[in-house]
């Protein structure tokens, strides 16, 4: 009888040994899940961040080029040659009206 007293005493202590490294386990699994879920939310804010960063220097250098081309459309287009050649012509008509 002492045998199988003893016998289930071992698996009490046994199970009860189990029942520590389960929970130990859990733990470990719980953190560990825990870590990746803020890991994978560091990667999209950063990824996000660097979206953000990039759309503004786009913007940007979209402004400073549609200026640019603004100021040179402007620059070449400020009429002086079309100005001197109707000068030109206003002239030879008043010479052939004489």
């Amino acid at each position: 009888m002492e045998d199988t007293v003893d016998l289930v005493a071992s698996f009490d202590l046994d199970f009860l040994h189990m029942d520590k490294l389960k929970t130990i386990l859990t733990l470990i699994a719980v953190i560990m899940g825990i870590l990746l879920v803020l890991s994978v939310i560091g990667l999209i804010y950063t990824a996000l961040n660097y979206l953000l960063l990039i759309g503004l220097v786009a913007v940007v250098a979209f402004g400073v080029f549609k200026y640019r081309t603004r100021q040179n459309n402007l620059d070449k287009s400020d009429g002086l040659p079309e100005l001197r050649q109707a000068n030109r012509t206003l002239e030879e008509y008043k010479r052939r009206l004489k």
